[in-house]
């Protein structure tokens, strides 16, 4: 991973409020964290905060609805080798909740079926099936699925969309995306391509093997959850001898220097966080703006570190440790300097966007 498609992609995800896509293991630890990041999210950018709470079951819903259909899905060696993904993304006056997953391709004219179903029902003939299922069992034969599918719609009161994606060996790719729209922030404007905009993000994060796609606000309540998925979930499942807790502490250091110093505008430090999987260990890149007194101090700071040896980045760790328990002060520069020792490479750059200026690390682990 370069510095210019990280720069690339948080330009193209800049009008975006929030944009989350996870790929991995479905668990109710991840479900809970995601849950837990988005609401951070909805608070501070304000358009959706009454619907807050329909947000949440709504994501909670669509993810365990994956996980029922994940029955029908092959074993995989590895869990990072899942093709499965979980999206959530909010844009002027529309909030989208999707999720995708592998399925076996016999299985999706029955999955069809009863999404069209349920799509062709008003909002009084869904409240009828409901009480329906509810009375009689089920509306399939997949346990609660069929209540997930109406509670969806009726939550939502739009048209559940979905594609099925053939792929190889009998699967299928199921995408299925909840909208939910705020028309006390503007009319309510028709997308020609409803799905483009989660299968984009999803093929480049099945492109460039990224486990991890996060652009929104990186304020202190809003990088927790980050953290704690990786350190609960990613890492729990990632078949890598060596580096996971260099992973976790680079992951921590990064996620911090935003929330600390990135430029901070309208409440929010907008910024974008990558985690991409490779062959021998793990990728962090984190892209933000940040103030222009602060670009050349930390153009030198970053030029000198990436001059030092790893014997030199080591010692002036320890004298910085040593100083900052002698003088009981923080030391902003500390954080910086762990993540060039103990990191294999580490890119950045510093553009001039406009009246202001964006910085881009990229790390490499392993």
């Amino acid at each position: 991973m370069k510095t210019p498609f990280v720069n690339n992609l948080f330009k193209g995800l800049q009008n975006d409020t929030l944009t989350f896509m996870y790929s991995g293991v479905v668990s109710d630890s991840i479900t809970h964290k995601i849950i837990e990041l988005t609401q951070s999210n909805i608070d501070s950018a304000g358009n959706f905060v009454r619907f807050k709470n329909k947000i949440g079951f709504l994501m909670a819903e669509c993810y365990q609805n994956v996980a029922r259909h994940s029955k029908y899905s092959i074993d995989y060696v590895d869990p990072l080798d899942l093709k499965g993904a979980f999206y959530v993304r909010s844009f002027v006056n529309t909030f989208q909740i999707g999720s995708i997953n592998t399925i076996k391709t016999e299985n999706t004219e029955s999955i069809r079926e009863k999404l069209n179903h349920v799509n062709r029902l008003s909002a009084e003939d869904l409240r009828i099936l409901k009480k329906q299922v509810l009375r009689k069992g089920k509306l399939s034969d997949r346990g609660g699925a069929g209540l997930g599918i109406i509670e969806m719609a009726r939550r939502t009161q739009e048209k559940i969309l979905y594609e099925f994606i053939p792929l190889d060996n009998g699967l299928s790719l199921f995408l299925i995306q909840l909208n939910i729209h705020n028309v006390e922030v503007e009319p309510k404007q028709d997308v020609k391509s409803p799905l483009g905009h989660m299968k984009d993000l999803y093929n480049k994060m099945q492109d460039h093997n990224l486990l991890v796609v996060h652009k929104g606000d990186f304020s202190e309540d809003s990088v927790l959850p980050i953290i704690h998925m990786i350190e609960k979930n990613i890492l729990a499942y990632a078949d890598v001898k060596t580096g996971k807790q260099k992973l976790y502490n680079i992951s921590v250091e990064l996620l911090q220097n935003i929330s600390m110093h990135a430029l901070r505008e309208q409440g929010a430090n907008e910024a974008l966080f990558l985690l991409q999987k490779n062959n021998s260990g793990f990728t962090i890149a984190t892209c933000n703006y940040i103030a222009t007194p602060r670009v050349n101090p930390f153009k030198k700071t970053l030029l000198d570190f990436s001059e030092l040896d790893k014997t030199s980045l080591n010692k002036l760790y320890l004298d910085r440790l040593q100083r900052q328990a002698e003088e009981h002060t923080s030391n902003e520069g500390i954080g910086l300097i762990y993540i060039f020792k103990k990191s294999t490479q580490v890119q950045y750059s510093i553009i001039p966007d406009n009246s202001k200026n964006l910085l881009t690390l990229v790390v490499t682990i392993g």
